[in-house]
């Protein structure tokens, strides 16, 4: 079956930056202005190019959306991944690791990840061409990040050291208070540093962890 994107589609490297400029600039425009409020034009706009240059590598607005958070995945799975998988550290130092290394991740990909928090619109995307092998893919990557985080709670449960409760009901608001980030945060201001963003992600982790020690 055709895959959905051009940095999908391709193994060559050329190809493949070429492609990511156009998901920057589109991420930066959907981030801004919302799926539906954003055009193609708006997209060459922000790239400094023109819109055939998108269509060469993207057959429709639903296409970028997609490629956007497929890409975003992929950033979100290789942040916290390894650490999920670590069998050195006990359930709450993973976990705090793993929502500080969350939380790093959304500051740096703030308009991907932005984008990609337009729930409602991503069932938009599919215009034009059919893409369910694309959605699956994105489902299945949400899933598999929202499963670390419940594995890691469940540990945790298990071995006394969080509270027991509802742990499912327990990873959706964790996501949702780190994925609301991309409201609320605002890169590239005065305070904007590296050491302010790792301050910001280790209130983060603090908050998440404290809410669960038994």
């Amino acid at each position: 079956m055709r895959q959905s994107t051009a940095l999908s589609r391709s193994q060559d490297p050329k190809r493949q930056m070429s492609a990511r400029e156009i998901l920057d600039a589109a991420a930066l425009a959907f981030s801004e202005r919302g799926y539906a409020a954003t055009s193609i034009d708006d997209v060459a706009d922000v790239l400094g190019s023109t819109k055939g240059r998108v269509y060469h590598y993207f057959r429709t607005k639903g296409e970028l959306f997609i490629g956007i958070h497929h890409q975003g995945l992929e950033w979100a799975l290789e942040a916290i991944g390894p650490t999920a998988e670590r069998d050195d550290l006990e359930p709450a130092a993973k976990l705090r690791e793993m929502v500080r290394r969350h939380a790093i991740h959304m500051m740096e990909h703030h308009t991907y990840m932005g984008a990609g928090q337009f729930q409602i619109e991503i069932h938009l995307a599919g215009e034009g061409r059919n893409q369910d092998a694309a959605m699956a893919k994105i489902l299945k990557m949400r899933r598999q990040f929202e499963d670390h985080y419940l594995q890691v709670v469940k540990d945790g449960m298990a071995a006394g050291v969080f509270r027991d409760t509802d742990a499912k009901l327990v990873v959706k608001a964790l996501l949702g208070a780190i994925n609301w980030m991309h409201v609320w945060f605002r890169p590239g201001g005065s305070k904007d540093t590296a050491a302010q963003r790792e301050r910001i992600a280790a209130v983060l982790a603090d908050y998440t962890v404290d809410g669960l020690v038994a």
